[in-house]
């Protein structure tokens, strides 16, 4: 299982590379304009809050709301609620899909479990090897966050932007979660496990977004994961109960789907 942890990481070390280069590089270029944004506030504010309550939700989700010069609306705005979420959830998606799916296309998941190691350990280990992929580039980015909003000022504490770090990795990994599982599960839904996730992701974000232009959009909204996710109450240090009850039961499921569909499948 360690061996092929390592082999795993070992294949995607320039691949995380970049992408943890591009994350940080995407935040730092972010967080560098809040100084001069902050000046020019009044201006920004009126335009951004003369645009209709949906659209401004396309940036900001919650109430739409955007106040720039607060450090709060503007990570909330600008980073967390669409562009690092957007980042994170191409790449989970990409390597739940390619953990068990490249293998297979490739005909070298037989070698493998020609091995001394079981099926569900083979599982465990690509999982383990893909989250801790996905940890490391957010882990970096967070670290930098941490280290710009000082330069830049923007004060908010060590800690909620850890747990906004945190809460943003699971949130974004629980769609790789779910393409790794439909991936791992059968033949049919393997098939369909990108399309599925990317649905569940980017075509949540667009209904949860575009919701305060519609009311029956607003209900079909809230049975999508991206209702729940606001990064704007965990920088604020409020509780996320929604988020936390999505993530928990989510990986209960893709875990339970992913065990029971592969250990009793055909390997193709």
């Amino acid at each position: 299982m360690r061996h092929v942890i390592k082999w795993e990481l070992s294949q995607r070390k320039t691949a995380i590379l970049w992408w943890t280069i591009g994350a940080v590089a995407i935040a730092a270029l972010i967080l560098l304009i809040y100084p001069p944004l902050k000046h020019q506030a009044d201006q920004f504010n009126k335009v951004i809050n003369q645009l209709p309550n949906g659209l401004r939700q396309l940036k900001a989700g919650g109430t739409g709301h955007v106040d720039v010069a607060n450090p709060v609306d503007f990570l909330n705005s600008q980073l967390y609620y669409v562009t690092l979420p957007i980042l994170l959830i191409i790449l989970t998606i990409t390597r739940g899909s390619s953990l068990i799916g490249r293998d297979e296309r490739d005909h070298t998941l037989e070698l493998l479990l020609a091995r001394p190691v079981s099926r569900s350990k083979l599982l465990a280990a690509k999982a383990f090897a893909g989250t801790l992929e996905t940890f490391f580039v957010t882990a970096v980015t967070t670290l930098a966050i941490v280290v710009l909003a000082k330069v830049v000022g923007l004060n908010i504490g060590f800690w909620r932007l850890v747990v906004a770090g945190l809460y943003t990795w699971l949130f974004c990994l629980s769609f790789g979660a779910i393409a790794f599982a439909l991936n791992a599960f059968g033949h049919l839904t393997k098939r369909a496990s990108t399309a599925i996730a990317v649905i569940l992701s980017f075509g949540g974000y667009i209904v949860t977004s575009l919701g305060g232009l519609n009311h029956t959009l607003a209900n079909v909204a809230k049975f999508t994961p991206y209702h729940y996710f606001d990064i704007e109450k965990v920088l604020r240090a409020q509780h996320v109960h929604g988020l936390d009850i999505y993530l928990i039961g989510i990986f209960i499921l893709c875990t339970l789907l992913a065990y029971n569909g592969f250990k009793n499948r055909d390997i193709e």
